[in-house]
């Protein structure tokens, strides 16, 4: 999917394992193509919930040159209950 608009930046939007399906964005900078990343990882962890069962997840942006720009990783953890030793 791409969004183009013109005098934009162009950010690709890839997800570790999901390689093939890149998805370019036009975003004002890094920081809003960084939201961009975290929005439509809800949006695929909502629409896949087994997915959500692989407890981490990567997801990179890369710049219009196709540079790593930002990785946004986001893990879940099952907490340690107390008195259990670490």
């Amino acid at each position: 999917m791409t969004r183009r608009r013109a005098g934009m930046p162009q950010f690709t939007i890839i997800f570790a394992g999901r390689e093939s399906e890149r998805t370019t964005v036009d975003c004002a900078d890094l920081p809003a193509a960084r939201n961009q990343a975290v929005q439509q990882l809800g949006r695929y962890l909502a629409d896949h919930p087994h997915y959500a069962e692989e407890g981490h997840w990567r997801v990179t942006v890369e710049d219009d040159v196709g540079r790593a720009a930002a990785t946004v990783i986001v893990a879940t953890v099952t907490p340690r209950q107390s008195g259990q030793p670490e």
